[in-house]
This record gives structure tokens, C-alpha cells and sequence, in this order.
């Protein structure tokens, strides 16, 4: 167990974007990326939950079982969902993306999949409310806050991230940029 929980925890500080970047693309600057702010969002987000499991009370066992099905869906949102979201400001701009089919690809695969990813929210927020409960009985208000903010987290994707990915595709799909 303590080695799963390593392992889990290696995977959860892996760079994010590591995961989802295609080893066979060369990078050039016509190839999307997931935004930084996203990138940055998620490693914070995977940066607390490490510190969270690495605690030894009711707190960090809810962290433990979050992380457990938070992360493949992480992994999964990062091949499918949040590369395209690199593509919007080059379309907004009137510029097609380099990598278009690759994106496509991609939103495709989101589109058959979201009502999976969605199901895994509820998973996930099953989960996250263990974690804020233990977190409130603990007394630990920064883990009540950590909570809060992945809640928040995963509503922004489903309101916005997900939506705007799957936008993406269709415009690239129907070649409707400028």
C-alpha cells in the first residue's frame, strides 16, 4: 500500500502536460499546448493533494482515496480536453491552429466520453466531500478550503472547459475559423 500510495503521488507531480503531449509530434509553434493557466491550475491543485495525502490521519486517508480517482481522470482530461483549449486564442485570432487534425481527434474523443467524465465528477465530488467532512471533524480549515476550490475546480470544467474544448472541434471540424 505505502507503495501505491508512492507511486500514485510520483504520478501526481509528474508535469503536467507531460502526460498528455504527443512523444511522436515535433514542437513548433504552430502545435497547441494546454494553456498555462490551466497547467497551472491543475499542478496546484495536484501539489496540495500530495501534501494532503502524505498526512497520517482521517484527513490524509480521504486525500489517499481522492487521489485514487482523481488522478486517471486528470490523466484522461489532459489528452482530450485540455489541449484544445490552447487552440482558442489562435482562433479567436483568426489563425488555424498547426496541429487542427490532432485537435479534432482530441474533442472527438472528449465529445464521446463527457458523459463518462461527467459520471466521474460525481465520483470524484463523493470523494471530495469525504475529504472536506474528515477536514471539518479535524478542524483543519485549509483542507475545508482545498476541498471548496476542487469542487469549484471541476464545476469550471463542466461549465466552461469542457464546452470551449468541444467548441474547438467543431469549428476545426466544419472549418469555420477566418
Amino acid at each position: 500500500m505505502k507503495l501505491a500510495s508512492s507511486l500514485l503521488g510520483l504520478a501526481l507531480l509528474m508535469p503536467l502536460g507531460a502526460i498528455a503531449q504527443d512523444p511522436h509530434a515535433k514542437h513548433h509553434p504552430s502545435r497547441t499546448d494546454i494553456p498555462k493557466s490551466v497547467q497551472a491550475e491543475h499542478q496546484e491543485l495536484h501539489t496540495q493533494l500530495e501534501l494532503a495525502m502524505q498526512r497520517n490521519d482521517a484527513v490524509g486517508a480521504a486525500a489517499r482515496a481522492l487521489a485514487t480517482v482523481l488522478h486517471p481522470h486528470f490523466v484522461r482530461e489532459e489528452q482530450i480536453a485540455l489541449r484544445p483549449l490552447g487552440a482558442l486564442r489562435r482562433l479567436a485570432a483568426g489563425q488555424p491552429p498547426g496541429d487542427a487534425k490532432l485537435l479534432v481527434a482530441m474533442t472527438d474523443s472528449l465529445e464521446r466520453e463527457l458523459p463518462r467524465m461527467l459520471e466521474e465528477h460525481k465520483s470524484i465530488a463523493a470523494a471530495v466531500e469525504k475529504l472536506r467532512t474528515e477536514a471539518l471533524a479535524a478542524g483543519s480549515e485549509e483542507w475545508v478550503r482545498f476541498a471548496q476550490q476542487l469542487m469549484l475546480h471541476a464545476q469550471s470544467e463542466e461549465d466552461v472547459n469542457y464546452p470551449a474544448a468541444v467548441l474547438v472541434g467543431r469549428l476545426l471540424r466544419n472549418d469555420a475559423h477566418p
